[in-house]
């Protein structure tokens, strides 16, 4: 399977990650919020997206470090907001944010953000002060 054919495009506003087994919202918080958003407000649209059954689940969350780490690909070219190459999979929606905020870290107050134009991680020194853009995800169980 090649690196495209991994992502498959739902037509529900998910995209499923063949390779890792889970699924992802199709746009982030920059697409459905238009907005940076800090470590709260990230929170809260995933939690809205559990509370609303998006796309018929209520599991969705912010992505681990390193499910956030298998969307950049270098080989993937997409655009962001401001029409800048990003590197995820065309099959996610244009016009998202250049960046990927993860859950917090547990037992710390800490969480990391991936950069989706260059591949690199950084740790943020405030989350309610960070101003970045997220996506939900969910693991896939075995019965779908």
């Amino acid at each position: 399977m090649s690196e495209e054919e991994r992502f498959i495009d739902n037509g529900d506003g998910t995209i499923t990650d063949v390779k890792k087994q889970i699924m992802w919202t199709k746009t982030d918080t920059m697409n459905d919020l238009k907005k940076w958003c800090c470590y709260q407000d990230c929170l809260d649209f995933v939690r809205h997206l559990r509370e609303n059954n998006f796309a018929g689940y209520d599991d969705w969350r912010l992505p681990t470090r390193d499910q956030m780490e298998s969307l950049y690909d270098e080989s993937f070219s997409n655009r962001d907001v401001y029409g800048k190459e990003i590197h995820i999979s065309d099959k996610f929606e244009k016009g998202g944010g250049f960046s990927v905020v993860a859950e917090i870290v547990p037992g710390r107050a800490r969480s990391c953000v991936l950069n989706i134009r260059e591949g690199t991680f950084t740790d943020p020194d405030g989350l309610w002060t960070l101003s970045e853009a997220s996506r939900g995800v969910r693991v896939i169980t075995p019965k779908e």
